[in-house]
């Protein structure tokens, strides 16, 4: 299956998360990061699939409810 979007995430020399972002497309080139040359970098880029057998719909609702949201993904 295709993927519907890419997790991007940098990590810093000891593997702390220092940047992330979710992108429509996937990234061909790391320039999007400033400093490139200036430091080490590293990066994972995580296809994100749609798991189309456990989707939660919520229809015909007329106002934003949260506990609807809640419920649906068990509050976590």
């Amino acid at each position: 299956m295709k993927p519907i979007a890419f997790l991007v995430e940098e990590f810093d020399s000891t593997g702390h998360l220092v940047w992330s972002a979710l992108m429509t497309s996937q990234p061909t080139a790391l320039e999007i990061s400033k400093d490139i040359k200036n430091k080490l970098h590293n990066w994972t880029i995580t296809p994100l699939i749609p798991d189309t057998k456990n989707i939660i719909k919520v229809n015909n609702i007329k106002k934003y409810n949260s506990k609807l949201l809640t419920e649906a993904y068990g509050g976590d």
